[in-house]
């Protein structure tokens, strides 16, 4: 241990910023993991979607979502062949945009493994949808996350990043891995946004709407969601 924080420290004294997949924040780390296993992208694409989700709600109760990263592996990784492995990009698109999705959505940089971020101007735009709306975003993204329904692939999941001392005080990430649309109205927790009354949402750059909190400082969200569809709603 004490080889290694001698390092790490050597690293950080000379600007080397560093993931480490150990818990050193105070000898010289900057990231460690934030949760995973190594077979989890051998399976096929769609379970690894719901993994990742998995992940980060289990790795996000005792740090903030830059503290860690995540993994995403382009090219085939120890095996899954055809069915686990993103590349083609092109030809996987509605795949790697949900992936994209899930990691901006929750704030979490990951280390993407594989010889291009993007194949044709299609796949470019849709990573440049999504890097555009984690720098929209980032002081939120960024910001603490309240654990709301954890992904099961059986029903919707979502999360809330709260911070009552930014204007954007809550962006909540609502995620439907069916195969078929939902209607549903959530009740969402705004307690630690700050909001006491009223809250004025935004989904998707949208409109925004003004809800009224109710006593206990929850506001009751009615939201559609296509087949395997995302949506965003920004909290002020």
């Amino acid at each position: 241990m004490e080889s290694h924080t001698d390092l790490y420290r050597w690293c950080r004294g000379k600007g080397v910023y560093l993931n480490i997949p150990d818990w050193y924040f105070l000898n010289g780390a900057n990231k460690t993991g934030m949760g995973y296993r190594e077979g989890n992208w051998s399976l096929p694409r769609a379970y690894q979607e719901i993994l990742e989700r998995q992940n980060i709600f289990d790795g996000t109760w005792e740090k903030t979502p830059s503290m860690g990263w995540m993994f995403v592996p382009l090219t085939e990784y120890q095996g899954g062949g055809a069915a686990a492995t993103i590349e083609p990009l092109k030809e996987h698109l509605p795949h790697y945009e949900q992936r994209l999705a899930n990691l901006f959505g929750a704030g979490i940089i990951a280390c993407y493994r594989g010889p291009r971020l993007y194949d044709n101007d299609e796949t470019k735009g849709v990573v440049k949808k999504w890097v555009d709306f984690y720098k929209r975003h980032r002081a939120i993204l960024n910001s603490d996350i309240l654990h709301l329904r954890r992904a099961d692939g059986r029903n919707l999941d979502y999360i809330l990043h709260v911070n009552p001392a930014l204007k954007e005080k809550g962006l909540l990430m609502v995620y439907n891995p069916l195969e078929h649309e939902v209607r549903q109205t959530l009740s969402i927790p705004l307690y630690y946004t700050g909001l006491t009354r009223t809250a004025a949402l935004c989904e998707r750059d949208k409109k925004s709407r003004n809800l009224t909190l109710n006593r206990d400082y929850t506001i009751d969200l009615a939201v559609r969601l296509p087949a395997r569809g995302t949506t965003w709603f920004v909290i002020e």
